[in-house]
């Protein structure tokens, strides 16, 4: 291995194949007892912790037979080490993606069952029949490798070379493989031109399913947050930086507050603001509309606006604060807000012990945020040339060329975009009763050095340096604390937790001339300590939804526009009202709803549709046959439909009437 071979390649893996295998979750569901592993689009995929794991195996294998040779196996051994890392010497040179599958790929998979033979004889043995889900042959996978090495490339086709079966059973021939792959070097960047300005917008993608734990002391489950936080974005541009030769540039972040990195919705790849829900947004439990008009058909809610902080209207029954990942969002140009929460998932793990080792294997799950997920996060310079020298430095990275390593295992994200924010400003019609919104968590500290649960009116006018007024109070206040953790690469060690003012809480201003303290703490920009991580930013005057003078949110002066999906109801109404006692059963109905809601083209629902046709003699999962299903008149109510969303809603309708039917026929 060459010292000066330090450039970085990309290697395009493709990966085919050519029998059945299984990639297991360690899940099963329904009467499959291992389910394949799946993407958030509901494709198989295979993790790179397998690929990684068959690599190393490989490594393995090829060390005794140099060893054998007599060929330099002690410097295949260094290689390999610098190649995937060892234990408690950091992570190696080679990152990794997973292998997914194309979303041109069928969805659909194959179910073997087998079973265990009597000791002497070929009848079954009882209690042994199992079915376990398999990838059919001839699917194909793609992965990303990112070597941080060029010298390393030859020991990683050696090992490429020795895999030829992925998944369970491969030691019984099983999931037999062919590999191709293609190797291109990290083209030469150049830092992106940006007008003049102090605050930078970056978008980020995870190429890989992210699990950033929300404890210090993680147990079976490892839960995760659903952002990511300034701290860790903070640390991880600084390890790229020390990583690529750019540590003399690590003090720029003396002068740079990195924010939290908040998750965007579906196919959204940047948006004018993102913040975390407000606590003092309260949602109602469901009432009762038109009785011709199930619950589910209803016009959703809008958001309630929380201008009047803490003077809700009181309801009959005890309304819900938000989750902890929920998020609002508005989009360029767009009045509203959207209101959503980023898509995660629990995987099993098992840390499987090295070869020779005599530790059992440790089995827990892992709470992660999906791949392919978008997140915003500001970051806030001293001045414009020190925003220009973050562009330089880290050009490689804002081009998208290189990846970050985020999260528990260093998963990759790359950066999609970057972009200059305006100067933000106060709200033009702040009077003397605002309001003040945390956008993240904000740790602080009173007299005594303790940690704060709440903030005092007498705190905020000593932080901003002005006398507390009489008449100035505190009309409400919406307050949760959160218990923030960390962990210090460096060391090795876990950092003391401190409790944070968690964000979202909300506290209302009211008094004579209260605007002068709105106007004080904007100048002050941030609350509490380590605002470099991103910690305590805030938003004044912050309201998701306006009300006009009739009270109604902007745009709804007259009569509240109708239910749009009345039609819908009443088409789906007459469609179940053909399916008689002797119809598909409860979750062949649910089975299509589930399905119906995945598809994301035209052709992919066309397809699901032929499925439910065939299956007049048999279910498209297994089990019994579809009868008395109203096929063509399904057909042709779809035909009429104006959008793929409204065929998706019409599906959906016709199980939610035909659900309680069912129910009844089957009690």
């Amino acid at each position: 291995m060459s010292d000066t071979a330090t450039a970085p390649v990309f290697i395009q893996l493709s990966v085919e194949a050519l029998e059945d295998l299984h990639t297991g979750s360690g899940t099963g569901g329904g009467d499959i007892d291992a389910l394949v592993q799946r993407d958030r689009r509901r494709q198989p995929v295979i993790r790179a912790s397998h690929l990684k794991g068959l690599l190393r195996e490989a490594g393995e294998a090829l060390i005794e037979l140099d060893e054998k040779r007599n060929a330099g196996h002690e410097q295949t051994q260094q290689d390999l080490s610098a190649l995937l890392g060892t234990e408690g010497s950091g992570r190696g040179a080679l990152r990794l993606t997973s292998l997914f599958a194309s979303p041109e790929q069928d969805k659909a998979t194959l179910v073997w069952g087998s079973t265990q033979r009597v000791e002497g004889g070929r009848a079954p043995k009882p209690d042994t029949l199992r079915f376990i889900e398999y990838v059919k042959a001839g699917t194909r996978f793609e992965a990303t490798l990112r070597l941080a090495d060029a010298g390393l490339v030859p020991l990683l086709e050696r090992l490429l070379n020795r895999i030829d079966r992925f998944g369970g059973e491969r030691n019984r021939g099983g999931g037999l493989v062919k590999l191709d792959w293609q190797i291109r070097k990290a083209a030469v960047s150049q830092p992106p031109r940006l007008d003049a300005g102090r605050c930078l917008r970056l978008v980020l993608w995870n190429l890989e399913p992210l699990c950033l734990p929300a404890t210090g002391h993680p147990g079976n489950l490892i839960r995760s947050h659903s952002f990511v936080r300034g701290q860790t974005l903070r640390g991880a541009l600084m390890a790229w930086a020390i990583h690529h030769g750019r540590a003399d540039r690590v003090h720029l972040f003396e002068q740079i507050s990195v924010g939290d990195a908040l998750p965007l919705p579906e196919g959204c790849q940047g948006a004018e603001q993102v913040i975390p829900i407000p606590l003092s947004i309260l949602t109602d439990k469901p009432h009762g509309g038109d009785p011709g008009v199930p619950w589910w058909g209803a016009k959703t809610a809008e958001l309630p606006a929380f201008d009047s902080l803490g003077e809700m209207p009181e309801a009959d029954e005890k309304r819900k604060r938000p989750g902890a990942h929920e998020y609002l969002c508005r989009s360029v140009g767009v009045a509203h807000w959207q209101r959503y929460r980023p898509q995660m998932q629990v995987r099993l793990r098992n840390a499987t012990p090295k070869r020779g080792s005599t530790k059992d294997p440790q089995l827990f799950s892992l709470e992660e945020i999906a791949e392919e997920t978008c997140f915003q996060a500001e970051l806030r310079c001293a001045d414009a040339q020190v925003a220009e020298d973050f562009l330089a430095a880290f050009a490689p990275l804002i081009s998208g060329e290189d990846w970050l390593a985020i999260g528990r295992g260093g998963q990759p994200a790359r950066v999609e975009s970057v972009s200059l924010v305006p100067p933000s400003s106060l709200p033009q019609r702040l009077g003397d009763d605002w309001t003040l919104t945390l956008t993240s968590d904000a740790i602080v500290r009173g007299d005594r050095l303790g940690f704060l649960d709440n903030l005092s009116l007498e705190y905020l006018c000593h932080l901003v340096g002005i006398d507390c007024k009489s008449g100035w109070t505190i009309d409400a206040d919406v307050v949760e604390t959160e218990a923030v953790h960390g962990f210090n690469a460096v060391t090795g060690l876990t950092r003391a937790p401190a409790l944070a003012l968690r964000r979202g809480s909300c506290w209302r201003m009211t008094g004579t001339d209260s605007a002068e303290l709105a106007r004080a703490l904007f100048e002050v920009g941030s609350l509490g300590e380590r605002v470099g991580e991103g910690y305590g930013r805030f938003r004044i005057g912050l309201q998701p939804i306006a009300l006009d003078t009739s009270g109604k949110p902007s745009g709804e002066k007259d009569a509240p526009e109708p239910c749009p999906n009345e039609e819908l109801l009443a088409l789906a109404r007459e469609l179940a009202s053909r399916i008689d006692k002797a119809g598909p059963s409860l979750s062949q109905l649910q089975w299509l709803r589930s399905q119906a809601t995945a598809v994301e083209t035209e052709s992919q629902l066309e397809l699901l549709l032929s499925e439910v046709a065939r299956a007049s003699e048999r279910r498209p999962q297994g089990g019994k046959a579809w009868k008395n299903f109203p096929h063509q008149p399904l057909r042709e109510a779809l035909g009429d439909c104006r959008s793929l969303d409204e065929k998706r809603q019409l599906i959906a309708y016709l199980v939610q009437w035909r659900v309680p039917n069912a129910k009844e026929a089957r009690s």
